[in-house]
């Protein structure tokens, strides 16, 4: 059965190491959508770092939803205005910022294009190498919990962050989902933030039956929407826990065209 929606991770997956994405991956999404098929771009990233790839790859002017900040924003890909929203409230912001002073771990979030950081580090200087956006200086932890946030990060040396991860998630239980996106990026989200709970609502809002939606991703962060999706796929190099729950793995790293090959799979040559 071909998919009606597809859903595509961004760093890892559809992107390559340099951050571009692969003409061959290009105009296999393009194709889909010329197609009929309605495909959707699914990140962690916020809405500001992924508006140019939408407009690379088309997705502009056909009334798609883009889900951001691993599912706590689904946007409208044109106005992007926010169709639904999870956020964790000033408490809950101030309650997690809290677990991370306690463990030495930095805090950020995002507004108005820009990271908003408790320190700069050569940890937020990666993310804003790989979403291309400007960093400014909180005042304090007041700051990042002056209001709802879709979601606070701690950006840190990887051994740290894995080492630390269960600590947290036992300290904001009840509060915040914390899970691992890359290997330097901790990420705290509101309760029922998650990519698959997004794209169960996307479905739903156009009618299509989860048997219809496939999903392709390769990090703890894809793996809601993985387990949701009725098509889960991932690249020959996802996350060795992501390639165990997932039926269907590219012959491909993400690199050398693992969407373009999963695409043509299940939609083209089905």
């Amino acid at each position: 059965m071909k998919p009606q929606l597809v859903a595509l991770d961004l760093d890892d997956t559809l992107l390559s190491p340099d951050l571009s994405i692969a003409a061959i991956n290009a105009d296999a999404v393009r194709r889909a959508l010329a197609a009929g098929v309605k495909v959707v771009l699914a990140s962690g990233r916020t809405i500001d770092s992924m508006r140019g790839y939408a407009q690379e790859l088309g997705m502009r002017g056909r009334g798609l939803p883009i889900i951001c900040a691993n599912g706590a924003e689904v946007r409208d890909v044109d106005s992007e205005a926010i169709l639904r929203r999870i956020a964790l409230t000033p408490h809950a912001c101030r309650m997690a910022l809290s677990a991370l002073k306690d463990l030495g771990l930095p805090a950020q979030t995002y507004e108005e294009g820009i990271i908003l950081v408790s320190e700069r580090n050569a940890w937020t200087d990666e993310d804003s190498r790989l979403t291309g956006l400007g960093q400014r200086l909180a005042t304090g932890h007041e700051e990042l919990a002056a209001q709802p946030r879709s979601k606070l990060l701690a950006a840190a040396e990887p051994e740290r962050i894995s080492a630390l991860l269960a600590d947290m998630q036992k300290r904001l239980a009840g509060i915040a989902t914390v899970l691992i996106s890359k290997p330097c990026f901790m990420e705290i989200l509101p309760p029922g933030a998650d990519k698959g709970h997004a794209l169960a609502w996307v479905a739903e809002r156009y009618g299509i039956a989860r048997q219809r939606v496939m999903a392709i991703g390769d990090s703890g962060n894809d793996i809601g929407m993985l387990s949701w999706a009725g098509i889960a796929c991932c690249p020959a190099d996802a996350r060795a826990d992501v390639r165990a729950l997932t039926p269907n793995i590219s012959e491909r790293p993400h690199e050398e065209g693992a969407v373009a090959e999963l695409l043509e799979r299940f939609i083209f040559s089905a």
